[in-house]
């Protein structure tokens, strides 16, 4: 059987895109008026794929099972998005990024104390940031495995300390999630999208807290040494299609997902690029999206500069190439900075 892939594009913003959207001939991404796509390029994935793109209000000449197809896929995209812990979804929501570890890429054991992770955690809500993200174990490349009651002993205390506000556990080990949820965190991150612990997906299953499916390519030890793929925009979007499957056959409700295609695990410079300039794809799964770009190593390949820290610049264009294309959540971790350029853009979009 063919699979079809739709990816929404030519967008448009604000009035002209409430109008296009009236007189049809443009539809929305997630029921939001103020962003919506004229154009949708349709794969026919075969032996050698089949791509055609073509205006929305074409869509009706398509041969009758291909139209189908393409209308489920529409019927996805168009949708407005469940709010998700509290999270009104309509609105770009940030995490920020905390670590409690001694060794993560950027920031690690800048937080590692008590004080001053709690410290930054009023920080970071202050400069705008919706959930705290709070992770125990690096998962770096090159990262090594550390023990469940490691991570606990890293994350448990501070989760507990600031769980009136909201809190995603950011754990590949069904342990910790189970753990963090009893301490009072409300959304599970798990890197390796339950692959990792065979426990996984039967613990999220039954604690029912809405679940970010990141996409990795292998361990984090391992997932940077030649990276390939047959095309990474279609495995990706397969691979989240099936843990969706596996989730809702477990009776997990599918608006408790949000997928995440992993920028920098297990990907290339041209894979990451790739994934950013066309996420507006995986709106065809009917799930929130998340990107998290944040001071990642592709930035540093293209400028030619080594220091995460020195990658802010980089970081908000990804952020800003991900939102226009109706991206819902960001996982970065200069709140502040991040924070305005979206507000910036948000009023930008809405005239």
């Amino acid at each position: 059987m063919q699979k079809i892939y739709v990816r929404p594009m030519s967008f448009s913003y604000g009035s002209n895109s409430r109008k296009l959207i009236k007189i049809k001939k443009a539809l929305p991404i997630c029921s939001n008026k103020d962003l919506s796509f004229s154009r949708i390029e349709i794969t026919i994935k075969g032996k050698k794929n089949i791509v055609k793109n073509i205006d929305i209000d074409k869509i009706k000449n398509l041969p009758h099972q291909i139209k189908t197809e393409v209308l489920n896929k529409i019927k996805n995209i168009t949708q407005k998005r469940d709010k998700l812990a509290g999270l009104n979804l309509n609105k770009f929501k940030i995490f920020g990024v905390l670590n409690i570890t001694p060794d993560s890429f950027s920031d690690g054991g800048k937080y590692y104390k008590l004080k001053s992770a709690i410290d930054h955690t009023y920080k970071m809500v202050k400069d705008g940031a919706d959930v705290i993200d709070v992770g125990g174990e690096s998962t770096r490349p090159g990262a090594k495995l550390i023990s469940a009651h490691i991570e606990k002993k890293r994350v448990l205390p501070l989760i507990s300390k600031i769980k009136n506000h909201k809190v995603s556990i950011d754990t590949r080990k069904a342990e910790v999630m189970i753990c963090a949820v009893k301490q009072g965190a409300k959304i599970i991150n798990d890197i390796s999208a339950l692959d990792f612990d065979i426990k996984s997906l039967t613990s999220v299953s039954k604690l029912n807290k809405p679940i970010i499916l990141n996409h990795s390519q292998g361990t984090p030890d391992i997932m940077q040494n030649n990276p390939s793929y047959k095309n990474v925009l279609f495995d990706i979007y397969d691979y989240f299609e099936k843990k969706i499957q596996m989730l809702t056959n477990k009776k997990f409700l599918k608006k408790n997902i949000i997928i995440d295609p992993g920028i920098g695990f297990g990907k290339n410079l041209d894979h990451n690029l790739n994934i950013i300039s066309n996420i507006s794809l995986f709106h065809g799964l009917g799930c929130p999206i998340m990107l998290g770009p944040s001071r990642k190593s592709f930035i540093g390949k293209i400028m030619k500069k080594k220091d995460s820290k020195l990658r802010l610049g980089g970081t908000i264009s990804a952020v800003v190439t991900g939102y226009n294309q109706g991206v819902q959540c960001f996982r970065v971790h200069d709140i502040k900075e991040i924070f305005e350029a979206l507000k910036i853009q948000e009023a930008l979009n809405s005239i």
